[in-house]
């Protein structure tokens, strides 16, 4: 048996998008098509006979896009750490979902940064606080009462 190697995943979903309003009202449900496309795609980080854990942990909504980020089979994921640089160090791929749809590797900045965001996403959501993370940026900036850490959200 093959091991199953953690991997996270951004999903961009355009406003062109099919899938626009479901992204944001039915986000869950796009984490099988997005697994399928990395399949048939051939970037997934091992094969599956079934599909594995899939766990949405963060949300944005911006005028434009929506951006999903999920984690396959990170088995050692614990949220009362997910605020730790060193757990969030997983190998990053993308599924563009806009007029077309586009998968592939992620650069090493851009999964630096997803990676990062999703420290920051548990540190400003505070002690106690369970993905996913939900962040609607057009009602205006977030305000977070409880952050982890509050130098963290500058």
């Amino acid at each position: 048996m093959v091991e199953q190697k953690p991997q996270r995943v951004l999903i961009i979903i355009s406003n062109r998008n099919a899938y626009w309003e479901q992204s944001w009202s039915s986000s869950e449900e796009l984490l099988p098509i997005a697994f399928d496309i990395l399949n048939c795609k051939g970037l997934l980080e091992c094969a599956y006979n079934n599909r594995p854990d899939l766990k949405l942990l963060a949300k944005q909504k911006w005028e434009t896009h929506v951006f999903l980020v999920f984690d396959i089979s990170n088995t050692c994921y614990d949220p009362s750490l997910g605020h730790l640089p060193d757990q969030n160090k997983l190998p990053v791929t993308i599924v563009r979902l806009s007029e077309k749809v586009q998968a592939y590797t992620a650069s090493p900045p851009i999964q630096n940064k997803v990676n990062k965001d999703v420290a920051r996403a548990h540190n400003d959501n505070g002690i106690n606080s369970f993905p996913p993370f939900v962040t609607d940026y057009t009602s205006g900036p977030p305000v977070y009462l409880n952050p982890r850490n509050p130098a963290l959200l500058l």
